[in-house]
């Protein structure tokens, strides 16, 4: 689909969503009945899908000794055949594994579904079978009512009922399945440098003569410590040829980290909580962030040389001129500001 076609498509959606009273919606959906009544159906209304020619509800999935089990929503695309289930959830729920599991096993029985779809009326959770021919343990896509933006759009119009191709948004899903180990690759690499990846910073030193023992302390220079100061490095370059006019100076780089290292020394927070903290550097203010959205603000900060000043929860503090460091003192109530996203 070309770009023009994906921004006319992003566009009336997005016209579509925002004259959805959507609130008003979630206001009578007590029950997974309602919620499937005055929530998903209008979803899918949103997206063209028709009731009747499109899916159905409560299609049968005998899951081993459990007969007579219903699949919520199957849609079948006009077809015989389910090609997308949808598990539906009162929209008080909290999405959790135990839902995950129900509709894989779903996805399993109905062997003609190619994507399973998970959720609450306000969250919906798209998955695309694995190469084992069951659904991936995380989603590939995840669309929140309440938190979206352009990229989230862009996904979502693909299962536009005019445009829909099932086969391609599996090749999406394959590209975001792969593309979300780069971390982990990353970490190996970097953990456990390869030959070829110590050659390659020999020959950029302007290395002449290889030996062992310079090879060795290479690799013991690749550490946690130089990697900081690399990106560090990195984030002020790429911040200096955007074309903003926005600058990271090493001082909010170091703040930020200050900050991330208080959420990492505290116990309320696991692994999987501190990556989605990050920042976003705007004209006059540097914002700490969870899940890079600006609704999620944990704190921001105005760094000048004579003035410092960090604001949590709508509260400025001062912070010493000279040492950015002070942030520390503050550890309770960025704990807490973080908290209230966790």
């Amino acid at each position: 689909m070309d770009s023009k076609k994906i921004k006319q498509l992003v566009k009336g959606l997005n016209e579509k969503l925002e004259n959805w009273d959507w609130e008003k919606a979630l206001a009578s959906s007590q029950n997974e009945t309602t919620t499937r009544n005055f929530l998903i159906h209008p979803f899918l209304g949103l997206l063209n899908y028709d009731r009747i020619d499109d899916y159905t509800h409560e299609v049968t999935a005998d899951l081993g000794k459990k007969k007579g089990k219903k699949v919520d929503v199957a849609i079948t695309l006009g077809g015989k055949n389910p090609i997308i289930l949808i598990e539906c959830k009162k929209s008080t729920v909290k999405l959790n594994d135990n839902h995950y599991r129900q509709l894989r096993e779903y996805c399993t029985d109905v062997n003609t579904s190619k994507i399973g779809v998970l959720t609450n009326g306000i969250i919906y959770k798209f998955y695309s079978r694995d190469n084992t021919n069951t659904l991936q343990t995380s989603p590939f896509f995840e669309f929140d009512l309440s938190n979206y933006g352009n990229q989230d759009l862009e996904l979502l119009a693909l299962f536009m009922r005019n445009v829909i191709d099932v086969n391609a948004i599996l090749e999406v899903a394959e590209e975001i399945y792969f593309l979300d180990k780069f971390d982990e690759a990353l970490y190996e690499t970097l953990v456990n440098p390869s030959d070829e990846l110590i050659k390659s910073i020999y020959n950029n030193m302007g290395g002449k003569r290889k030996t062992d023992k310079v090879y060795s302390k290479i690799k013991d220079l690749i550490n946690g410590t130089s990697l900081i100061s690399t990106s560090n490095r990195i984030i002020k370059y790429e911040a200096s040829i955007s074309n903003s006019g926005i600058i990271t100076t090493q001082e909010e780089v170091k703040a930020y980290n200050v900050i991330k290292t208080i959420m990492a020394m505290s116990s309320k927070f696991k692994n999987s909580d501190l990556e989605r903290i990050s920042f976003r550097d705007l004209k006059g203010s540097f914002l700490v962030l969870f899940d890079d959205n600006q609704k999620k603000k944990i704190c921001s900060l105005i760094l000048k040389e004579n003035s410092k000043i960090i604001e949590i929860n709508g509260v400025k503090h001062s912070l010493s001129d000279t040492n950015i460091a002070s942030i520390t003192k503050l550890k309770k109530e960025l704990v807490e500001s973080a908290l209230t996203y966790v």
